[in-house]
């Protein structure tokens, strides 16, 4: 039930206040990162919707990721031991992640999110699926 994207994420990360990541393809070319997530990222994620639990419940996870220009890429793990890799992209201060959770079974969750460099926090939604059904979440994290 506990689920590591995103992000996770993180989600990544991420994710409540969204940024623009949207999939239009004629809207303007993403911009440069304003941000780095390089780090450790201490994120609360709650359910919203799908299959997985009740909406409204919570978990824990952290995320450590790497960013090399807008490109971003890590590892995350719950606090009951789910886990997985994450990959993305930041333009400006938009979050665009994907986890590819490994265990306790194969799954994969899409997410953004915004993040605040001021305050080292990132907050967003996310959704996805895996052994245990479809889940989508909010988040939140905090940057160590």
């Amino acid at each position: 039930m506990k689920r590591l994207a995103i992000l996770a994420v993180i989600a990544v990360f991420v994710l409540v206040g969204c940024g623009g990541g949207g999939g239009d393809s004629s809207g303007p070319a993403p911009g440069p990162p304003t941000v780095n997530v390089t780090g450790t990222w201490d994120a609360s994620m709650t359910i919203t919707g799908g299959t997985q639990g009740p909406v409204g419940f919570h978990w824990t996870a952290v995320f450590t990721v790497v960013q090399s220009g807008s490109s971003v890429s890590g590892t995350g793990v719950t606090s009951s031991g789910s886990g997985g890799q994450v990959s993305g992209s930041v333009s400006g201060d938009d979050l665009d992640i994907t986890l590819t959770q490994t265990t306790p079974c194969t799954g994969t969750y899409h997410g953004i999110g915004m993040v605040n460099a001021a305050s080292n926090q990132m907050s967003g939604t996310y959704s996805g699926a895996d052994c245990n059904g479809t889940l989508q979440a909010s988040f939140t994290a905090i940057k160590r």
